[in-house]
Parts: structure tokens; sequence; C-alpha cells
């Protein structure tokens, strides 16, 4: 087959969409937890990216000459130890129990908006100052400096709140009446699945044209809104009665409340920019949250 030979690390939602649509045009492998197989011609390896010595079998069965590695892992729990063994520890191993990078041209590495600390509603965009009170934003700005230090070209990607296929989470609890319409102003930034992994596509077959690419760009649609709109628009599609905090049972009240307040610390009031992204050429199939939803509600 002709093409360029690619390595994805983590064949999640994601990377084994992006895997999939790759394999069309060139050789690739995708690696992940779990039994090896074969999907539509994409060969997929077992490996632990922990565990130097199981990412060196998996490396024996990839023939040398690998042009393109795409990181897009995801921790298997949300603390500080599982995020810096995946991100940090995971990026160091896979680098370096590769037998060659002679070849390799570029890699993609999937990160997210969690760097940055700003929650003032301000406007930020890539050269915005990045000081994460987040473990997950801290991880996450270690692993991208950790990456600089390998001789190899690479693309940082920052994804903001991602939706849209089986990631129906808020549908939900608005269908149930969980989620709160709130008091105050709660912005968020949103970027559909289906975005996500046309970003990655547009940018490798970018590189692959030796069309010039940035080494970080943020990924949002155009519409950083407040979750209050977002919420009030999917309750509206669905007929059912917006939740107030004071709609609610004094125990509900305060378990929301505080997994809110989480959900809040999180992601912060700030506002993306996504002008470079709109800049290197990618169309956004979904600009706002509003396309998103309703295509999510239509499939429904």
């Amino acid at each position: 087959m002709q093409g360029k030979r690619i390595l994805i690390v983590g064949c999640g939602k994601i990377g084994l969409r992006v895997a999939k649509e790759l394999a069309l045009e060139n050789q690739v492998w995708g690696l992940r937890k779990g039994t090896p197989e074969t999907i539509q011609g994409l060969e997929l390896l077992s490996a632990d990216v922990t565990n130097v010595a199981s990412l060196a079998r998996a490396f024996q069965n990839i023939p040398p000459g690998i042009h393109y590695i795409i990181y897009c892992l995801t921790p298997g729990e949300r603390s500080e130890q599982g995020y810096r063994a995946i991100y940090v520890t995971g990026l160091k191993n896979t680098l370096e129990a590769l037998p060659d990078t002679s070849s390799l041209k570029r890699i993609l590495f999937i990160s997210s908006t969690s760097v940055f600390h700003q929650n003032d509603s301000q406007w930020l965009d890539e050269s915005s100052d990045t000081l994460p009170t987040s473990f997950s934003g801290r991880v996450l700005l270690e692993a991208e400096a950790l990456l600089k230090t390998f001789d190899i070209s690479s693309t940082v990607i920052r994804f903001s709140g991602i939706y849209g296929q089986s990631r129906s989470r808020l549908i939900q609890q608005v269908k149930q009446q969980e989620a709160l319409i709130s008091h105050e102003i709660r912005l968020t930034n949103r970027i559909h699945e289906d975005d996500c992994v046309g970003f990655i596509l547009h940018l490798i077959r970018q590189d692959m044209q030796s069309l010039y690419i940035k080494p970080l760009y943020i990924a949002t649609d155009d519409e950083p809104i407040n979750l209050n709109e977002v919420i009030s628009f999917i309750a509206k599609r669905l007929n059912v009665e917006v939740a107030t905090p004071e709609k609610q049972k004094d125990e509900q009240r305060d378990e929301l409340k505080g997994e809110q307040a989480d959900n809040s610390r999180r992601s912060g009031n700030k506002r993306l920019s996504n002008k470079r992204m709109l800049d290197s050429g990618y169309p956004l199939k979904f600009p706002s949250y509003k396309e998103g939803y309703l295509e999510m509600l239509k499939a429904r």
C-alpha cells in the first residue's frame, strides 16, 4: 500500500476513528490495551505505555520507517498518578522504545485546554499564559514540555470540552432535570467529536503535503457560551422543564451543586479563540453547540 506509515497510540473513540480513516490510504498501526485484532485493514497492537517491555514487544510487529505518531490516550483514572502514567511516563516510554525514529516527520500530541488557569472570562489564544492549578492541567503541560525535548517535529492540539456521538451526558442530565440553571455565568468552550477527528486528519494531511503546520493549536468551536444557554436550548427541544436550584430537593441540590462546582473548577470561565485553527483552513462541521446538539437530538 502506498502512503505513509502511521502509529496511533491510543485507539479510543477519537483515535480509532482517525486510524480507520487514515488506513484507507496509508499503513496504520493502532496501539492500545486489550486483545490485538485487525479492523478494515488496520492492525491493532496490544501494549501498555507504562511498561517498556510490552511496548518493545508490540513494536516488533511494526516495520522500520514510521513517518507519523498520533498520541491520543485517555487516562484510565482521573488522578494525578493516572495522568502522569499515561501522558508523561507513557509518552517518554513510547518514543524511547520505538526502535527507529529517524524517519519520523511529526508527532501529533492530543492535549487539553485545562492547561489554562484563567477564570475571568477573558479571551485566550495559543500565546496566553498557562499556570494551571488542576493536576490534569499541570501534568499535560509537563507532557507538552517533555515532547519538546525530543529532536522530532511536533504539534500539540489542545481540545476544549468534547461532546457528540456517544458523549451525551448533558442531554441525559437535562432530560432527567439534573442539569441545573445557575444564577452565575458559567462559560463553556466545546468542540464536537467529529471536528476533533476532522482537525487531526486535516493537520496530518497538510503535513503530508509539505504544507506548514504550527506547533500548537487550540481546537474549539466558534462560540464560547454560558452553560445555562446550552441547558435551556436542549431542554426546549426535549420539551422538558428547565431545572433550577430552587426546584430541587435539598439533598439533590447539595449533591449537584458540588458536582457542578467541580466541573467549573476544571474548565474555568474563559473564552477560547479558534482563530489559528480556522486560519489553517479547517472548516468546522459544527460551528457552535446548536448545530452539534441538534444533530445529536435528531439521531435520538
